[in-house]
């Protein structure tokens, strides 16, 4: 008889035999129990980044949104100037000027009221600042000199949660039209 186990019979040289192959086999188990709970692991961390990461995508899209909005409220603002003699535009638009202009006051109040409103704009009003000046825009000297008014727009924002105050600003020159 060769057996490996070298007992004295074949009945017992197998049981003997399995034997060590049974303690290999419930470590081995043991073992796969280990790998499984690193991989659990290694896939959580994968899930906790994703969520992070739509997380922050979602932030950047709203701060995205009503910087938008914002923008959009001022090109309002700066598209209704165009309409109005430019003589009066510090008048009825300004908001550093007592009284401030009755434009203005509707304006602002779409921004902070309303569908298009924009969160924590009653807290951080928005601004227009309007400046006249008599300038020479024209190579052509049969136009000679025109007033140009140059506006200002900011518009101000708090988004929910944010530390930050978001702003938008632009500015716009308005020329007289010559006659």
């Amino acid at each position: 008889m060769n057996s490996p186990c070298k007992q004295p019979s074949p009945q017992a040289a197998a049981r003997r035999c399995i034997a060590p192959q049974a303690a290999a086999s419930r470590n081995a188990r043991g073992f796969m129990l280990v790998e499984a709970l690193v991989a659990i692991l290694v896939f959580s961390l994968g899930i906790l980044g994703v969520v992070g990461m739509q997380a922050r995508s979602v932030q950047m899209m709203t701060d995205a949104t009503f910087r938008a909005q914002a923008a959009q409220h001022a090109s309002e603002l700066i598209a209704e100037m165009w309409t109005v003699d430019p003589s009066r535009l510090a008048t009825l638009y300004s908001s550093g000027s007592t009284p401030v202009g009755a434009r203005y006051t509707q304006w602002k109040d779409r921004i902070v009221s309303g569908s298009m409103a924009l969160p924590g704009a009653s807290a951080n009003l928005p601004t227009v600042t309007v400046t006249t000046t008599q300038t020479a825009y024209s190579t052509d000297i049969s136009f000679g000199a025109q007033t140009a008014t140059t506006v200002t727009v900011t518009v101000r924002w708090r988004a929910p949660g944010a530390a930050t105050v978001g702003s938008y600003t632009t500015t716009a020159m308005i020329l007289e039209p010559q006659s």
